[in-house]
């Protein structure tokens, strides 16, 4: 069981590790990327417009250009790579750590809340509010 386990971790590992390859050499405009669909449709920024961009950024260790691409992307996404990595320690050990991400119904209601109101306020195109657009 713990072998498998394994192997799933380390086929995921290695996708991941192979995008942000990809990623880190090509960049964001590479062609094998589609961008934001809803941003081609409409014009408007959705809430996760900037994050290849700030992805690249950060793999390349600019990380104050990543946050100015999407802030609350990068806070929200650093977050939950900590959770998923506590998470896979606990799935690896058959056993859960003592220290969790445990968010409840609540705070997945505070976090859609949001993210709502930052989609909402950065296509608002009056200062301050476009500074929360990516550039």
């Amino acid at each position: 069981m713990r072998r498998n386990r394994a192997m799933v971790l380390a086929l995921g590992g290695l996708s991941a590790c192979l995008l942000a390859c990809l990623l880190y050499r090509h960049g964001p405009s590479a062609s094998w990327f589609p961008g934001c669909l809803f941003h081609r449709f409409t014009g408007l920024d959705c809430p996760g417009c900037g994050m290849t961009r700030a992805a690249h950024a950060s793999l390349h260790g600019r990380f104050g250009e990543a946050f100015r691409f999407n802030p609350v992307g990068m806070v929200l996404v650093s977050a939950a790579l900590l959770g998923l990595g506590l998470e896979l320690i606990g799935w690896m050990r058959g056993t859960a750590l003592p220290v969790r991400f445990q968010i409840g119904r609540r705070g997945a209601w505070w976090l859609f809340g949001i993210v709502m109101v930052f989609w909402i306020l950065r296509n608002i195109p009056i200062w301050p509010f476009t500074l929360l657009a990516p550039p």
